[in-house]
C-alpha cells in the first residue's frame, strides 16, 4: 500500500469518529486515504458500493464472503474484535488473497469485570431483588451466596479467563479450568490448577466459559453436560451464545437443577419478542455488550491503526489469516 490506498470502514458508529481521532487516524493519511460510512449497510449492493474500491477495510461486524469478493483491490482487513471467523469466511478471504487480522487482548479486563459482575448479581441474586423492591416487596428472606471458599470452573483459559481467574482468588474461591493444552501453561501455572471437564463440571459451584466458537466448541455444553453441571451450580457465559445448548440450559434453570445463570451472549441476537429467558427470574441477561467501555473501545482503534500501518510497512501483525 501506499498514500493512494484507500481504507475503507464500511459499518462506523459515529460515535467512533472521536475515538479514531484520539487513536491515530491521523497518522493513517501518510498511509492511504481514510472513508468512513456510517451504520451497517442496509443491503449487499450498498456494502459493495462503500468497498468496491478499498485496499483496507476496518470491519465491526460482518463482511459476507459475496461482498468481499466484489472488492478487487482488497488486500487487509482488520477486524475491530477478536472472534473474527463468526463473522469473516477466513478461508475465502485468504483464498482471494486477503490478509486478516483482530485485535486480541483488548478487552481482556473488560470482560473479565462483567463476567464477575454477572457472577456476582447472581449469587446475590442482585435484579430479583431490585425488581422486588420496586414493586414494593422487602424481601429479607431471599438468601444470597457467599463466594469465599466456592469452587469457579473456567471452561477455556485465555487472557480474559486469566483475568477472571485473578478476580477470583481474591475473593477467595478456589478455581479449577478446563483446557485442551494445559501444558502451554505450566510455565506459570501449577499442574494442580487443571482438570478434566467431567470432573470441572461435576464440582463447581459456579462455571465460566471463556472459548471461541467454532466446530469443536459449539454446544460444548450439551445436554448432557449440563445434566452432569452439580446441582445448584450457576452458569456465566460470556463468551459465545453458540457453546451452550440453550434449551437444555433453559430446561436445568426451570427445574431448579441450576440455581441460576449470568449471560451476555446467546444462539440467536437479539433475543426474540418471547424469549423463554425473559421469563426466568435466575438469569440475568445483558446485550452482548461486556466489551463495551470507552477504554475498551479505545484499545480496539489503537490496534487497528498498529494493524494497518505495521502490514503497510511489511511488518504485519495479529494475523489470523493470510494468503
Amino acid at each position: 500500500m501506499n498514500n493512494k490506498r484507500v481504507i475503507v470502514y464500511p459499518d462506523a458508529d459515529p460515535e467512533e469518529n472521536e475515538v479514531l481521532a484520539q487513536t491515530g487516524s491521523d497518522h493513517l493519511a501518510s498511509y492511504g486515504t481514510l472513508i468512513i460510512h456510517h451504520g451497517t449497510p442496509e443491503s449487499h449492493e450498498k456494502y459493495v458500493s462503500r468497498i468496491k474500491d478499498a485496499n483496507a477495510l476496518i470491519v465491526g461486524w460482518s463482511l459476507p464472503a459475496d461482498v468481499m469478493a466484489k472488492a478487487p483491490h482488497l488486500e487487509l482487513v482488520t477486524f475491530t474484535g477478536t472472534g473474527v471467523s463468526d463473522y469473516i469466511d477466513l478461508a475465502k478471504a485468504a483464498a482471494q488473497g486477503i490478509t486478516v487480522c483482530n485485535c486480541p487482548g483488548y478487552a481482556d479486563t473488560t470482560v473479565a469485570e462483567h463476567t464477575f459482575a454477572l457472577l456476582l448479581g447472581s449469587a446475590r441474586n442482585l435484579t430479583l431483588l431490585d425488581g422486588r423492591t420496586r414493586a414494593g416487596a422487602w424481601d429479607q428472606d431471599t438468601p444470597g451466596t457467599d463466594l469465599r471458599g466456592k469452587q469457579l470452573g473456567l471452561i477455556g483459559f485465555g487472557g480474559i479467563a486469566k483475568k477472571v481467574l485473578a478476580m477470583a482468588q481474591g475473593f477467595g474461591m478456589q478455581v479449577k479450568v478446563w483446557t485442551r493444552s494445559p501444558e502451554m501453561h505450566l510455565d506459570q501455572y501449577s499442574a494442580d490448577l487443571f482438570t478434566d471437564i467431567e470432573t470441572l463440571l461435576q464440582t463447581s459451584d459456579f462455571i465460566s466459559l471463556h472459548l471461541p466458537l467454532n466446530e469443536n466448541t459449539h454446544e460444548i455444553l450439551g445436554s448432557d453436560e449440563i445434566h452432569n453441571m452439580k446441582v445448584g451450580a450457576t452458569l456465566i457465559n460470556t463468551a459465545r451464545g453458540g457453546l451452550v445448548n440453550e434449551p437444555a440450559l433453559i430446561s436445568a434453570l426451570r427445574s431448579g437443577h441450576l440455581r441460576g445463570a449470568g449471560l451476555d451472549v446467546f444462539a440467536e441476537e437479539p433475543l426474540a419478542d418471547g424469549h423463554p429467558l425473559f421469563s426466568l427470574d435466575n438469569v440475568i441477561l445483558s446485550p452482548h455488550v461486556a466489551y463495551n467501555t470507552p477504554d475498551a473501545v479505545k484499545a480496539i482503534f489503537e490496534i487497528t491503526v498498529r494493524n494497518i500501518c505495521r502490514y503497510v510497512d511489511g511488518e504485519p501483525i495479529n494475523i489470523v489469516a493470510a494468503p
